[in-house]
């Protein structure tokens, strides 16, 4: 899946159409060559739905873990190192849903 793709399922699954258009009109820039996986992006989507959509606090920590997951090969997703799952750990998004 291409990261175009991902994105735009990472803020379907938080924020529905209006918002997602919303959100990836307003957030989508050039990924710096050094960030192939697209992390910044989704870091920039992840804090604007925060503030879009505050009471959708799980369904944003729901939508970056099967976003990380998703660029997990075979062999990773089936035996994670220590060092993928605290990858994966530190890459979602802090708060609460409260």
């Amino acid at each position: 899946m291409g990261l175009a793709d991902r994105m735009i399922r990472l803020v379907w699954a938080v924020g529905g159409e209006d918002v997602a258009e919303r959100v990836l009109r307003a957030h989508w820039r050039v990924l710096p060559s050094d960030d192939p996986a697209g992390r910044a992006l989704r870091g920039r989507l992840v804090e604007a739905l925060a503030r879009e959509v505050p009471d959708r606090f799980d369904q944003l920590r729901q939508a970056v873990l099967a976003d990380e997951l998703s660029l997990l090969d075979d062999a990773e997703r089936a035996a994670p190192s220590r060092a993928t799952v605290l990858a994966i750990v530190r890459a979602l998004p802090v708060g609460s849903s409260s």
